[in-house]
């Protein structure tokens, strides 16, 4: 289970360095195999390649009304993998979908990653610490921490 936010760089060449503390868990689950895709929440997603297969799979089941998240989230899947030194060359039309320029943050969420321009992540958070108490503790409903 990836956990936690480790705020990166992308190199010029739009690469991103996976941290040390998730590659071997990417090498083992995946053989360094990841999908990017965009997320319409302005981020992208980071699945290792077996966590994003049933995620594909019922994505494709969506018609009518749903069809233009599948769309969305499965015509932007791209593959990428894992160089020597532990560096994925995040798509360009990705990169600029997510507005990524060079400060990000990758968030793991438990089967996944969601790679977030820096200032985006940190408005983000800063919305929920923001948030009236009440209406977070109504948020929190049913949530055991």
């Amino acid at each position: 289970m990836f956990g936690g936010v480790s705020s990166l760089l992308l190199d010029s060449k739009g690469r991103l360095a996976i941290p040390a503390k998730h590659r071997d868990a990417l090498l083992v689950r995946a053989q360094g195999r990841l999908i990017v895709t965009a997320d319409p929440a302005g981020c992208l997603l980071v699945y290792p390649e077996p966590e994003w297969i049933p995620v594909r799979d019922k994505l494709n089941t969506l018609s009518g009304a749903q069809m233009p998240i599948r769309r969305f989230i499965v015509g932007q899947a791209e593959e990428v993998e894992m160089d020597a030194s532990g560096r994925i060359l995040v798509p360009p039309s990705l990169r600029q979908r997510a507005q990524l320029d060079k400060a990000v943050a990758l968030v793991g969420m438990g089967n996944k990653f969601e790679l977030w321009d820096d200032a985006k992540w940190n408005a983000t958070t800063d919305a929920v610490m923001a948030m009236d108490p009440h209406e977070l503790e109504n948020n929190m409903q049913g949530i055991v921490l």
